[in-house]
């Protein structure tokens, strides 16, 4: 009898054990997901952000100071002055006389102010070009407000730096292929930037000096219109119409 009941506890010892390991094979799987998906949220918590797309900047349309615009293409000269800080520089005027395909020679009214920027770095020299289209129609059209802007020219100077010491190659790199992107052309030394409102060129004339050369494609476009609406074969036949409706026969 004693034999029996230990026979009989032996089985059920080994019934316990059996269910015991079917239980933890059942159960084992479903504690193992959570732990999968709370290393997938630690991965994404540690993933770096997306980083911003880079943008070109867009071409300047006239002469900007800290990106804000003092002189914009097509400004008056009158309205320009009053924008600078320091409006008592003395503004150059002359005529340039053009040959045009039709024979005819037109003088061309032209002016320029020069001013002068110091900063920590730089010794800047800032030229802005004024053109007076109105005058092509009529002689009468000579005063400072028919005078538009349609060009800026500008000479940096770098200052000693130390170390490391800026060079003119650092400005081009830095502040014109990594802002406004690959140049168009490059031609006689100068990078070459061009779209619908402005033409920038920039060269490096030394190891200290930087050139850039701004012109305006509106007022350019201005300038051709006027010239074949008054000396165009189609523009004189125009002009000498209307000299003849002051003629009484």
């Amino acid at each position: 009898m004693l034999k029996y009941l230990k026979n009989i506890f032996l089985l059920y010892l080994c019934f316990v054990m059996f269910s015991c390991t079917n239980r933890q094979l059942e159960v084992e799987p479903l504690t193992m997901e959570p732990k999968v998906e709370n290393a997938e949220k630690i991965n994404e918590s540690v993933s770096p952000p997306p980083q911003p797309a880079f943008q070109l900047q867009p071409l300047p349309e006239g002469w900007t100071v800290d990106r804000h615009p003092v002189a914009k293409w097509g400004m008056s000269l009158p309205t320009v002055m009053s924008n600078v800080l320091d409006s008592a520089q003395t503004v150059e005027y002359w005529e340039e006389v053009i040959d045009l395909p039709t024979g005819y020679k037109l003088p061309l009214k032209r002016s320029k102010v020069l001013f002068q920027i110091i900063t920590r770095l730089t010794i800047e020299t800032v030229e802005l070009h004024f053109l007076n289209i109105d005058h092509i129609y009529s002689s009468t059209n000579h005063e400072p407000s028919h005078y538009i802007l349609n060009g800026v020219v500008r000479t940096i100077e770098l200052k000693p730096t130390g170390f490391p010491q800026l060079t003119a190659d650092d400005v081009i790199k830095y502040k014109f292929l990594m802002e406004y992107g690959t140049p168009r052309e490059f031609a006689d030394g100068f990078h070459q930037y061009k779209n619908n409102q402005t033409v920038l060129k920039v060269r490096e004339l030394d190891k200290k000096h930087v050139q850039i050369q701004m012109n305006s494609n509106a007022v350019d476009q201005k300038l051709r219109t006027a010239i074949n609406d008054m000396y165009s074969e189609e523009g004189i036949e125009y002009q000498k119409k209307l000299l003849l409706r002051s003629i009484d026969i």
